[in-house]
């Protein structure tokens, strides 16, 4: 995952803060050189990296802990805040049918990857997305946005044998008759040039995109702040979306360099699925990444799989049965993975990896056991024993091995569950930062 490291790192610090016996200038100093080691390891600017520090330390020594936090917590508050103005403004962006949105960027960014996910995204909020794949620059592009916009059932045009990107875009126009959310992917190139600006500029004075957006590689770090300067000069991009920030380490300095080139981060790509693209919200973000979860996030896509509101509140407090993770394990799989689910869990539940890598296939299996099960052992599993287990095993193809390892699975998931409720000073943390 994208931000193991950075989050592993920050949350260390912070737990080593909470081992200290007294909050003075050393065990500041101590705390901070932990936060610069993680943020740094994220290539995050060394420059950002101590303007942070040093507010960090100033307002650790000098303010008053509001209310009744004591210093620690009020030094990991004043954190949550500094990381949050780091990585700028951001938020759902309001877009109607009726606009036409131009994504702009390099070959390689997952430009016309993103415009699909893009797509999706505001047509679960009720628009109706069009695509125009006008990237004549790379000849896949064309299959690819048709095979995405086909997965989506999404309306597509693009004229792979026309060579003028302006022509297929005004040809898309009349198309679908300026009516719906008009989403343009336009062309690249393998790099920052004098052509590819050239280009962007003429079809954005022409088209007169109502939004325009940035595409950038969350791979190249600190590089995205050149690419966002050079962009907004060429066509006045209105923010970012940043791709690929499932498996990079470099996904702070992305965040990080947009920030500083006052370019908003509107969106990021989190993983290769069409569903896979998130809304970025400073405040959640560091909120996951010092491991206060995003229960805002989680309640969100539980919304959009219409899940059972009490058997997820069984599940959240620890005091589920079998039933519950059944109907769950069926409704999770249109949420994403479990491990992203996870993440949005408070206070830093850990997870042991078995669980959260659980394959499709495992899953499938530990339904087909659930099947095998009376009501009476979903309701209460502690009353399997040998028996029951070998005709559980029998009546679902399984191995009883298989139905001890779905016993075994439930019972850590209720302790992780229960585990990770926090106490009342966490509770009272979020509160104070407006969580």
């Amino acid at each position: 995952m994208a931000f193991d490291k950075l989050r592993d790192g920050l949350q260390g610090a912070i737990n080593n803060l909470k081992k200290a016996v007294v909050v003075d200038k050393k065990t500041i100093k101590a705390y901070l050189k932990d936060i610069q080691k993680a943020l740094i390891s994220a290539d995050v600017n060394v420059k950002l990296v101590l303007e942070l520090s040093k507010k960090i330390e100033d307002r650790g020594l000098l303010e008053k802990p509001p209310g009744t936090l004591t210093r620690k917590e009020n030094l990991i508050k004043i954190t949550y805040d500094e990381l949050t103005n780091l990585l700028g403004t951001g938020g759902e962006v309001e877009l109607s049918d009726g606009m036409k949105v131009m994504l702009v960027g390099v070959q390689g960014s997952g430009k016309t990857t993103t415009a699909a996910k893009l797509a999706k995204h505001y047509k679960k909020k009720g628009l109706n997305s069009k695509l125009i794949c006008a990237d004549t620059f790379r000849p896949a592009a064309y299959d690819q946005l048709k095979q995405l916009a086909e997965e989506s059932q999404t309306p597509f045009y693009g004229d792979n044998k026309e060579k003028d990107t302006l022509k297929i875009i005004q040809s898309g126009l009349r198309e679908f008759k300026n009516q719906g959310l008009i989403i343009v992917d336009s062309e690249g190139r393998h790099k920052l040039d004098k052509d590819l600006m050239s280009q962007i500029n003429r079809i954005h004075r022409e088209i007169e995109p109502d939004r325009t957006f940035l595409v950038l590689d969350g791979t190249i770090g600190q590089s995205a702040g050149e690419q966002a300067k050079a962009f907004n000069e060429s066509c006045n991009i209105d923010g970012v979306i940043i791709s690929k920030l499932d498996g990079s380490a470099k996904g702070g300095g992305s965040l990080a360099a947009c920030a500083e080139t006052s370019s908003p981060v509107y969106f990021i790509g989190v993983g290769e699925h069409i569903e896979d693209l998130e809304v970025f919200d400073p405040k959640r973000f560091v909120s996951k990444l010092l491991g206060f979860g995003d229960m805002e996030g989680l309640l969100e896509k539980a919304k959009e799989v219409d899940l059972d509101e009490e058997s997820a509140k069984r599940m959240l407090s620890g005091k589920f049965t079998l039933t519950d993770v059944y109907q769950q394990i069926e409704q999770m799989q249109g949420m994403g993975s479990m491990d992203k689910i996870m993440e949005m869990l408070p206070f830093g539940a850990k997870i042991p990896k078995e669980l959260v890598g659980m394959q499709e296939e495992k899953i499938k299996k530990f339904k087909y056991i659930m099947d095998s099960m009376t009501w009476a052992e979903k309701e209460d599993p502690s009353i399997i024993k040998k028996d029951r287990i070998e005709r559980i095993a029998a009546g679902s193809g399984t191995d009883p091995s298989e139905v001890r390892e779905l016993l075994t699975y439930y019972k850590r998931m209720k302790k992780m569950m229960k585990g990770s409720g926090g106490g009342r000073k966490m509770k009272q943390l979020m509160k104070q930062m407006g969580m």
